[in-house]
């Protein structure tokens, strides 16, 4: 640690430690160099002065300042604004003096606000010292070049050791610069790196997952299929048509859910089905079941949904399952072309879901209520719907549901 490396370790951050400092390095400098013109200057020119006592003011303040506070940002106010300020009361009362080198100080003051401010304090400075030096042109360089005289070699000497100080911080502030850029993109592609490595660590942890669900889809799908065939077994033993008739109907709704997990398993994205699809598979399954009536059924399925909530699929599927088992079990006529309609759209935050038929349901006997219509309220509550049916030309279900 020494004058021009003071102590950073208390200051957190690459970015934070270098403009600490280059404000110090800034502030000591010119405190320094200051000191050496004043003395110069004492002999050649004393109207000099006071802009180098102003100066030594600034800079000592602003390392006092830095060295209690460790905070930069007002110390980069103080160097742009005092040292936009100072250069232009000089160019403009201090006449027998050369001030292109006031220029190079200007540059410095802006390169000092874009780097240590930001890039809209920077333009600021920028608009500044346009307006100063607009000012210098138009109302004080005529009378300037008229009281310049030649200057002595001690005064060249000056002006000389004035330039190439400034050239030396504009140099030192665009190696800084240059060099914070640096570390910022080298950061940057450190943090991309990273970010690319967590991103494979989250793709590979993705696919096994998705796997892993596949494969607990694929056994769910598996089981009910067991419970299917355990079914199908135990409806051969029923000695009636009325208990095997339960257990085709039992055996269909397990199969509206099996046929759900089959199709998880098989999609490549596992969280969405294709409904129009699934409900088509569904039916036509349905269907096969009343194999004397296949040829007579005509299924128009219209559905302008993409894809519905999981949550939502299971029980759409039991109700649709319902709904048209009914109609086959309850509507159909052997003399006429039965006819199925679904229509299914989603309105704002709910779905609009018509269900229709050709035939006139048969009543279910007083002394045994239907456990498919309970079904159907029961299925039309979990989804946080409501239904309407109507029995004109048919039997026409109009249901307004809800995601579960």
């Amino acid at each position: 640690m020494s004058i021009f490396s003071p102590d950073t370790s208390l200051i957190i951050g690459y970015v934070k430690k270098g403009q600490f400092m280059l404000a110090w390095r800034i502030c000591l400098s010119l405190s320094i160099v200051s000191s050496i013109l004043i003395i110069v200057f004492a002999i050649t020119n004393p109207h000099a002065l006071p802009p180098l006592i102003l100066v030594i003011i600034i800079g000592g303040s602003a390392l006092f300042y830095l060295n209690k506070t460790l905070n930069v940002r007002p110390v980069f106010w103080l160097c742009s604004a005092g040292g936009t300020v100072i250069i232009n009361i000089a160019m403009n009362t201090i006449l027998d003096f050369t001030h292109y080198v006031d220029f190079l100080w200007l540059t410095i003051c802006i390169l000092i606000a874009f780097i240590g401010l930001g890039k809209k304090e920077g333009y600021f400075f920028v608009f500044l010292s346009i307006l100063g030096i607009i000012y210098f042109f138009f109302f004080t360089l005529n009378t300037h070049i008229e009281i310049l005289q030649i200057k002595s070699m001690s005064e060249l000497i000056a002006d000389l050791v004035e330039v190439a100080f400034a050239f030396l911080i504009i140099s030192y502030l665009l190696q800084q610069f240059i060099k914070l850029q640096q570390h910022s993109e080298n950061e940057l592609k450190i943090f991309n790196d990273n970010l690319e490595e967590q991103n494979n660590i989250i793709l590979t942890k993705s696919k096994d997952n998705e796997t892993l669900i596949k494969e607990i889809h694929h056994r769910v799908k598996n089981n009910l299929q067991i419970i299917i065939s355990l079914l199908r077994m135990q409806s051969n033993e029923m000695k009636t048509s009325e208990g095997e008739a339960e257990f085709k109907e039992a055996i269909n709704r397990i199969m509206a859910m099996s046929l759900i997990h089959q199709r998880l398993y098989a999609n490549k994205e596992i969280s969405k089905i294709d409904l129009q699809s699934y409900i088509e598979e569904l039916t036509n399954d349905l269907i096969n079941t009343f194999t004397i009536y296949d040829n007579k059924i005509e299924l128009i399925i219209d559905v302008k949904i993409i894809d519905i909530n999981l949550n939502t699929i299971v029980p759409l599927g039991l109700l649709i399952n319902e709904l048209v088992s009914n109609s086959i079990k309850h509507g159909i006529s052997e003399s006429e072309q039965f006819e199925i309609n679904i229509q299914i759209q989603k309105d704002s935050d709910t779905y609009r879901f018509n269900y229709s038929d050709t035939g006139n349901w048969k009543e279910p006997c007083k002394e045994k209520s239907s456990f498919g219509l309970e079904l159907i309220d029961i299925l039309t509550e979990q989804m946080n719907g409501e239904f309407n049916l109507t029995k004109e030309n048919g039997t026409h279900y109009t249901f307004i549901l809800k995601d579960v």
